[in-house]
């Protein structure tokens, strides 16, 4: 997985230093997310969880061609709150009690826009889509517990993106994906060592994210000036 995101960045940058005078966008702003996960049990027992996340995103557009191009979308993430439900009942999860609790996501694929306005545009993309969640938690005596599990899938981007200036725009949109597969590591720690672990596939997961965003970002264009291109803030003429 790891070595598709690569390739698909490399090809990425290559299309960009080939292809001049079409837009490119770079945004940062604020996301909540919104996740909902199914997964079996030893037992066999279906466990359903919810949880909400806030913090902050990072995007980029890049149109090869007039309307048509690639995007990548980063976000960091904090939960904040968090329920299951199994074959007993619901319970609440107190995320106060975590040592650490943080999610890391990307999702990128082909994108495209349209043009409402000049200064109005409709906007969306769809590709790949990986997780990362990372929760450490204490538990009894010296007793410490480590989870690491990544997730992948598919996803989306949808959104309006309104340009004050020729440099400056505001955004706003949704990232929806469907993950259908996880491996997840848990490490027990004694003090300091680990004295168990234990790393597998989750049986029979699946997860559906929603995570609307509001962002400010700039403009920028490859500029030919006698075949040297040249980033430059704005839009192309």
């Amino acid at each position: 997985m790891k070595k598709m995101f690569f390739l698909f960045f490399l090809f990425a940058v290559i299309c960009s230093l080939s292809s001049a005078l079409h837009e490119t966008w770079f945004s940062a702003g604020y996301e909540q997310a919104f996740l909902m996960e199914t997964q079996t049990d030893l037992l066999g027992y279906n466990i359903d969880k919810f949880t909400s996340s806030r913090g902050m995103n990072l995007s980029a557009y890049r149109f090869l061609h007039e309307d048509i191009g690639i995007f990548v979308h980063g976000t960091f993430l904090f939960p904040y709150e968090s329920r299951t439900w199994d074959n007993k009942g619901i319970y609440n999860i107190n995320l106060n009690d975590y040592l650490m609790n943080i999610q890391f996501g990307s999702t990128a694929g082909f994108a495209f826009k349209y043009d409402i306005t000049g200064d109005f545009k409709f906007y969306g993309g769809i590709g790949l889509n990986y997780l990362m969640t990372w929760a450490v938690f204490p538990g009894e005596k010296t007793l410490s517990y480590d989870i690491f599990s990544s997730s992948i899938g598919i996803g989306g981007d949808i959104g309006l993106k309104y340009d004050f200036t020729d440099r400056i725009f505001i955004s706003t949109g949704c990232i929806l994906t469907f993950d259908f597969a996880r491996h997840t590591t848990a490490d027990t720690y004694t003090g300091s060592s680990i004295s168990a672990s234990a790393s597998e596939w989750d049986p029979d997961f699946f997860m559906f994210n929603a995570r609307p965003y509001i962002s400010l970002g700039l403009n920028f264009f490859w500029k030919n000036n006698n075949g040297n291109l040249r980033l430059t803030t704005g839009k192309p003429d």
